[in-house]
C-alpha cells in the first residue's frame, strides 16, 4: 500500500521532458487510477451481500388458474 507522499511523488514530472511526452504521461497515470477506481468499485458490487441472501432472488409466483 502506498502512502498519499509517495503517491505525489510519482505525479511530479521533470521539467525536462518534453510537453507532449508530459501530457501523455499525466493522461496514462490519470487513465490507470481510473481503471484501478473502477476494478475497486466493481469488486465491491460483486462481493456485497444481497438483501436477502439469495444470490438470485426471484419475484412473487403467479399461478394460472
Amino acid at each position: 500500500m502506498t502512502l498519499l507522499s509517495q503517491d505525489l511523488s510519482r505525479e511530479r514530472i521533470p521539467v525536462t521532458v518534453p510537453d507532449e511526452l508530459a501530457v501523455r504521461v499525466v493522461a496514462l497515470r490519470r487513465a490507470r487510477r481510473d481503471a484501478r477506481t473502477r476494478a475497486s468499485r466493481v469488486r465491491r458490487v460483486l462481493l456485497a451481500p444481497t438483501a436477502s441472501g439469495d444470490p438470485h432472488p426471484r419475484g412473487p409466483e403467479k399461478h394460472r388458474n
